[in-house]
Order: structure tokens, then C-alpha cells, then sequence
């Protein structure tokens, strides 16, 4: 059976977020140029393309009414892009139970977002018949947490699994000061979906670092957990290393080397700046052999848009 994988390293700026439309045209356009590569690597019979960890997020933007556009920082523009909807927003303040007042904008504007991701990408699966990790977005929970989670979808747009993310970057992600406030996945059911190529997981960012940043915060090593239940053929890695904030730290390639527990890994970077948001690394597809954890492919660049792809044998 011939596999091929592919990671969307993708580009954000102010015109690819300058309203719904451009920015899911963007998408589209990415998920064309990553097909264009996966067919040079010959026949296929099944196929997995991963988005970046944060493009989800980045809608919340694109949605956004011109007047947001002219902040100076992601927080305000959210901030101004809720003054139309003040009892949205107070339903954010009671719903999530937290008095921040961007964590209750995130909640007011959440659903909308999510229904608009999910809009882009069931549809963009069934076009390319492949599984799709679709990065990461902002989600509101039936119990009021705002969480950051994944779809994934099957080649007919069915929405297979949705995953949040357990591990959050401290001071960032968390409920410290000026952290997003953000509840975290639940490590014991990280859903696994079994793919016609074997069994398929995702682990959104952080999720894929084999240990902490640092060693007061609550970090849940996941590689151990997917051993126990058997391990995983495949690794879906939504990423996103905010320059100056992540970047130094270990991930999948680490993990994948310390422990038997996928046998690919394609990792997929956000990268560009977008107000006071810059981010960038070099996406990459890993393969872990009896001996080693090897690069399959890798982009040439951190700092600009690329498709990632090859073909294996499973």
C-alpha cells in the first residue's frame, strides 16, 4: 500500500487574513500546491495533509470586520471585532465562568469561527480524497472551556476525530498572567482513528515534545500513553513555533526517537507575521526505522510558504 503524506507550511500576513473569503482561498490554494507534490511522488493509494497548529485560531482575524484590521495587536483586533456583539460577549463572561475580558471575546466569537473552519475543511478532504488534520482552532466546550483542538477529517469529509491539546505553553496558554486561559484535552482519551493505512493520531504542538519547558508547570508526556494502547502508524503534528517564545525547545523528531510509538511523523509550521504575532519554522515528514528517526522531507525555509510531501510504503 502506497501512502502519501504532506504538510501545508502556511503563510499568514495581512492581506491572507484580510477578511473569510481571502483567507480560505489561501487554504484552498495551499492544499493545491501540496497535491501538486504528493502526484510527483507517484501513486497513491491513501493520503494524509496536515495544516499548521494556530491557523484555526487566525480566523477568529479573517473574520473579523475591516475596523479590527487596523489594530496594532491580534488581542485588540479580537477586541474590536466583538464591540457588535456585546451579549455574545457577556454570554462569554457567564458561560466560561472567567472574568478576563479577551478570554470571554475568544468565547463570544469561538463558534463562529469553528463552524467556518469546519466549512473549509470537510469539503477541502473530499476534493483531495485524503485524511486532513486541519490544524488547530479556538473551540468553546458544551461546559463553557475554551479549548485548542483539531479535526480530523476522512477523504469523504466526515469528521473522524476532534483532539484537544493537553500540554499548554506556559505563560502563553495557559491561565498564568496574560496566558489565553485555555482548559486543557483530556491525555486519557486522545482519540486515535484507524485509517484504511493503519492507525492515526494528532498531537497538536506541544503535545509532541517528549518533556517540559520547564520543571514547575503540569506536563503529561502523550508517547507513553499511545505505547500502552498499542502505538500509532502515523503522526499528525499541527505546529507552530512563535519566534522568540518556542523555538528552542525539542519536538517530534525527539520523541519519535526516544520512544517506539509512531512510524511517521509530518509536522506542519504557521509561518509569516500577522500584527504583533510572528512565527516560523521548517515543516518536515519523519520516518522512524529499526535503527534511527530519519527526515523524509523538509521545507528549504522557515520564513516562507511550502508544500511538504512524499510517498511511502506501509
Amino acid at each position: 500500500m502506497r501512502l502519501a503524506l504532506a504538510a501545508v507550511q502556511l503563510t499568514i500576513d495581512a492581506d491572507v487574513l484580510a477578511s473569510g473569503d481571502a483567507y480560505r482561498a489561501h487554504i484552498e490554494s495551499a492544499a493545491r500546491a501540496a497535491m501538486v507534490e504528493v502526484e510527483k511522488g507517484g501513486a497513491w493509494d491513501h493520503g494524509l495533509i496536515v495544516f499548521p497548529e494556530l491557523a484555526g485560531h487566525l480566523a477568529l482575524l479573517a473574520l473579523a470586520p475591516p475596523a479590527a484590521h487596523r489594530a496594532k495587536t491580534v488581542a485588540a483586533a479580537l477586541g474590536a471585532a466583538s464591540i457588535r456583539r456585546p451579549l455574545d460577549v457577556l454570554r462569554g463572561v457567564v458561560t466560561t465562568r472567567l472574568l478576563d475580558p479577551r478570554h470571554a471575546v475568544m468565547a463570544a466569537l469561538a463558534p463562529d469561527a469553528e463552524r467556518y473552519w469546519r466549512g473549509i475543511f470537510g469539503p477541502l478532504a473530499r476534493a483531495h480524497r485524503m485524511h486532513v488534520s486541519s490544524g488547530s482552532h479556538l473551540r468553546l466546550g458544551s461546559n463553557g472551556e475554551l479549548t485548542s483542538s483539531s479535526f480530523t477529517f476522512a477523504p469523504d469529509g466526515r469528521l473522524l476525530a476532534t483532539t484537544s491539546k493537553v500540554n499548554l505553553v506556559p505563560g502563553v496558554e495557559d491561565r498564568a498572567p496574560g496566558g489565553l486561559g485555555l482548559a486543557r484535552g483530556d491525555a486519557e482519551i486522545l482519540p486515535i482513528v484507524d485509517a484504511p493505512f493503519g492507525k492515526l493520531a494528532t498531537l497538536i504542538g506541544y503535545d509532541a515534545a517528549p518533556e517540559p519547558i520547564t520543571e514547575l508547570e503540569r506536563f503529561i508526556p502523550l508517547m507513553p500513553r499511545l505505547v500502552r494502547r498499542g502505538g500509532v502508524t502515523v503522526v499528525a503534528n499541527p505546529e507552530s513555533d512563535r519566534r522568540g517564545v518556542e523555538g528552542h525547545r525539542a519536538g517530534l523528531g525527539v520523541a519519535m526517537g526516544a520512544a517506539p510509538f509512531t512510524r511517521w511523523g509530518v509536522t506542519a509550521h504557521l509561518v509569516g507575521e500577522v500584527l504583533d504575532l510572528a512565527v516560523g519554522a521548517r515543516s518536515e515528514i519523519l520516518e522512524r526505522t529499526a535503527t534511527e528517526t530519519r527526515v523524509l522531507a523538509k521545507a528549504d525555509s522557515d520564513d516562507r510558504g511550502a508544500s511538504v510531501a512524499t510517498t511511502v510504503t506501509v
